[in-house]
């Protein structure tokens, strides 16, 4: 595939569609899980989950990056690649199994450290641990043929990677009814399935001579990035860690499920982050448009669009949860507004932080997602031991809000598209609004009024603010849908 725009937002877009597609299947899963699993269940689940993510994202060294690069370096050359590939699979297998031979059999005494109170290290971490070594490897799999540019194979294996995981889930869960074990036996069963049928085929990509110069490559180059995918994983994740210290397994369970329903706003804006990307890239390289005022415009537009999705998921996340989970779950309805806020704000640092790409200042990237993380720790431990899993949530929100902010500032320094800071202050405090008070806790019939009051004076409120940028969009579609 050439290199165009349109084919980048084409096969971005094939991409994107395979995993918001995955990802909302698994959404939908959730009256299953919450039915099968009692909140302290979810709440081990949750924690594990913390674990492998953490452990996943140090153990790949960054070489999916790194696998990308050289890919495009010597694409020309198919015996180069095929070294390539061999020699950081070979290695990445190597190290993969002695780390993980050494933590199931003595990480025993690692883990007492952690002082986890109710999650045993057996039969839990040793899964887990085996789960990361083909979580791992199947990643390098799909990353391959996302570099490539063969994007509808890649949605096709992301779907049957999920596909495996859920089948076995559901086998474990619902069938046998083991629980929170079940759960993380189905991931460890259908990411071992995945692995027998895709990654062995894929090693016949590679031409089997190891040279260490192509792992110092993959390393020099990944390494970093591990200091930076890190950094956003403890952002999304360290809340848990330090909720099992201080709140019991039910709670902890309640905002897993609270924080995984709030993270849809983060596929959402991941998403349009992606369609945007490209789009962003081939305005600032014309000669032809008022890049100062497209962006203005394509940023209010945003805030209409997704600042109207995220209303409506705070508004009425308690509605949601009465009708799709047991009673058991419900609290997590005061949480789902505050984790859907903060997931806004990581949108709106995707948005701000675009002339860090463009202009390839990137080494501001670690000291913005590291100081966010950083304050998300200190949040998280002086908030939880007072307020719970509120406490956290907060954190969540501030932390997100504090990257937005900060990333702005140092952006503008690259590109100032003279923003129409009071306008989207105006439209930032008005969806704040949920969050800081209990309107989407009730749903007797005068608050259902009060929300849909709520709900159009900030649809009524954006429209009339930032009027001059929507009625060009408006009179394009307008003659569109009047003709068909």
């Amino acid at each position: 595939m050439t290199y165009s725009i349109r084919s980048v937002f084409k096969g971005a877009s094939i991409y994107t569609i395979g995993q918001v597609g995955t990802k909302a299947f698994g959404f939908f899963l959730i009256p299953v899980y919450t039915r099968f699993l009692t909140p302290a269940e979810y709440g081990i689940v949750g924690y594990l989950q913390v674990m492998l993510q953490l452990m996943a994202t140090v153990l790949m060294f960054g070489f999916y990056g790194a696998q990308t690069r050289y890919y495009y370096e010597f694409k020309e050359n198919a015996r180069k690649i095929g070294e390539f590939l061999f020699s950081i699979n070979a290695y990445l297998v190597v190290v993969l199994l002695v780390l993980c031979c050494i933590l199931t059999f003595w990480g025993e005494h690692l883990y007492v450290l952690l002082a986890v109170k109710d999650i045993p290290f057996q039969p839990y971490l040793p899964i887990v641990i085996w789960t990361g070594f083909f979580q791992i490897l199947n990643q390098l799999v799909i990353s391959y043929y996302l570099a490539t540019k063969q994007y509808k194979e890649c949605a096709i294996l992301q779907f049957l990677q999920f596909a495996f995981m859920v089948g076995m889930i559901l086998f474990f869960v619902v069938y046998l009814k083991q629980g929170a074990l079940g759960k993380v036996k189905g991931h460890l069963v259908g990411q071992a399935i995945f692995f027998a049928l895709f990654y062995i085929p894929h090693s016949r990509k590679f031409i089997f001579r190891f040279d260490a110069a192509y792992v110092k490559y993959a390393l020099a180059f990944g390494v970093p990035i591990v200091f930076h995918l890190l950094a956003g994983v403890m952002h999304n994740s360290i809340d848990r860690v330090i909720l099992e210290k201080y709140v019991s397994m039910d709670q902890l369970g309640i905002y897993s499920l609270g924080y995984q329903i709030g993270m849809v706003m983060s596929i959402i804006v991941a998403s349009v982050n992606r369609a945007w990307q490209p789009n962003y890239f081939d305005l600032m390289s014309s000669d032809t448009h008022d890049k100062a005022y497209e962006n203005r415009r394509m940023f209010a537009l945003w805030l209409i669009g997704i600042g109207t999705i995220c209303l409506m998921g705070m508004l009425w996340s308690k509605e949601f949860l009465i009708l799709l989970t047991p009673e058991s779950y419900h609290a997590s309805a005061g949480v789902v507004p505050i984790i859907i806020m903060g997931y806004f704000f990581q949108g709106v640092y995707f948005f701000a932080v675009s002339p860090i790409f463009q202009f390839k200042k990137t080494k501001f990237l670690p000291f913005l997602t590291g100081a966010a993380a950083l304050l998300n720790i200190i949040l998280n431990l002086l908030f939880i031991p007072r307020f719970g899993i509120y406490g956290a949530a907060y954190a969540t929100l501030i932390s997100f809000a504090f990257q937005a902010v900060f990333g702005f500032f140092v952006s503008r320094r690259l590109f100032d598209p003279q923003f129409e800071v009071w306008k989207i202050a105006l439209g930032f405090f008005i969806l704040l609004g949920v969050p800081l008070s209990d309107l989407s806790m009730h749903i007797d019939l005068k608050i259902q009024f009060v929300k849909l009051t709520y709900f159009m004076g900030f649809s009524g409120l954006m429209f009339f603010s930032f009027h001059s940028y929507i009625r060009p969009v408006v009179s394009k579609i307008y003659p569109r849908l009047k003709s068909s």
